[in-house]
């Protein structure tokens, strides 16, 4: 899914905004946005987003199998109960939450645009 690149991230956020407007437009609150950018300076970044990791302990927390790999990670919202385990569980800091249901937010890959890509102006985020 994606290489990251922490050190070359300039913290401009734009991959945020590609996001939250992919899949939230017209609201384009960063709070909505399924890849996250923290800056705890002199710390490196961290770039939050799923990353597709080989053991995926996110679906192994789920109790109620709420989630499944189909090429990205899929959440069925009917399923999920609020736990956060998945959330917990995500040594990535992939998983993020919707503010307006406590839900899990998770990278779709914007139907294979990857738009979050697009914007990167630096490749700190790249498609793998």
């Amino acid at each position: 899914m994606f290489k990251l690149k922490r050190a070359e991230c300039t913290n401009c956020l734009l991959c945020m905004q590609a996001c939250s407007w992919a899949h939230e437009s017209p609201l384009q609150s960063l709070a909505f946005s399924r890849i996250r950018i923290e800056d705890d300076w002199p710390e490196v970044k961290t770039i939050g987003v799923c990353v597709g990791c080989k053991k995926k302990p996110c679906i192994t927390a789920c109790g109620v199998d709420a989630l499944v790999w189909d090429g990205y990670l899929r959440l069925d919202k009917d399923k999920c109960n609020g736990c956060m385990e998945c959330v917990d569980s995500c040594t990535f800091k992939g998983i993020q939450v919707d503010p307006r249901d406590s839900l899990p937010l998770i990278c779709d890959t914007c139907d294979g645009a990857f738009k979050c890509v697009a914007q990167c102006p630096t490749g700190a985020i790249r498609r793998m």
